[in-house]
């Protein structure tokens, strides 16, 4: 019932903003396109006008599934919703199968311009060229080419394990899904263990032990070292494990 009635408020949707604001023409994806031709043919009989819509393949994750809240994987244009380093994040990492399609529906670029894209794509996916330029051209479109360098830099900085030369509310933003927790003052081996860095005293020794601990960007290895609030990036300590595993503890 929820289905069948959900289509009819949109075609009476369609009436209703064709009525007060003279709309004649609607604009969505694909997925619209039975909501727009019921509104189309309520207007026929119910105001004997003729209404028009157009719609456009949708844009799919590499899953096929499409944008949005409902499946939770929703990219804001509102950089206090998705920050450029978020939306940095995203395009550079987009599955090689999607990436020429989203430069072709998401970017000013011409076919071209693409074309050459794709082939040195195709040539050196490991480079990844068409991500990059895909990240370029959306950020600096969206929100200026300042935070697109700044997510560039935050990102590179990041990885690289320049922790002290990122801003501190940038490189929050850049960590935002890592695991976070509290601490008090303690030695490192109690602030791995006791946090889930390690599973147990003797895998931290090991972490340690192969230098794969990084405490805001420097690797350290004595077990007994004390982690205090006056070493902390404005009471924050960032710690790497490993190359990519990230973990955020702040002082109460």
């Amino acid at each position: 019932f929820c289905e069948f009635a959900y289509t009819i408020l949109q075609g009476l949707d369609f009436v209703h903003l064709y009525e007060d604001k003279g709309v004649t023409l609607e604009v969505a994806g694909s997925d619209q396109w039975g909501n727009i031709t019921t509104g189309i043919e309520l207007a026929r009989k119910m105001k004997d006008v003729e209404l028009y819509g157009l719609t456009m393949p949708l844009v799919l994750d590499a899953n096929g599934v499409k944008f949005g809240k409902t499946e939770g994987n929703a990219l804001w244009l509102d950089i206090n919703k998705t920050s450029s380093y978020e939306l940095y994040q995203y395009l550079i990492n987009s599955d090689d199968k999607c990436v020429i399609d989203y430069l072709k529906k998401l970017t000013f670029l011409t076919k071209e311009e693409i074309e050459a894209l794709e082939k040195e794509h195709n040539e050196h996916p490991e480079l990844r060229i068409a991500q990059k330029r895909l990240a370029k051209e959306v950020i600096t479109f969206l929100h200026g080419e300042e935070e697109y360098n700044k997510a560039v830099k935050t990102s590179e900085n990041l990885f690289g394990g320049n922790i002290k030369e990122i801003d501190i509310k940038d490189l929050l933003v850049g960590l935002k899904d890592v695991p976070h927790f509290d601490i008090e003052e303690c030695t490192l081996i109690d602030l791995l263990v006791n946090n889930g860095v390690a599973s147990s005293r003797r895998e931290a020794r090991e972490f340690l032990s192969s230098n794969a601990i990084s405490i805001n960007g420097d690797i350290v290895t004595d077990e007994n070292m004390m982690i205090t609030k006056k070493d902390s990036l404005d009471g924050v300590v960032i710690i790497r494990r490993g190359k990519k595993k990230y973990f955020v503890a702040s002082f109460k």
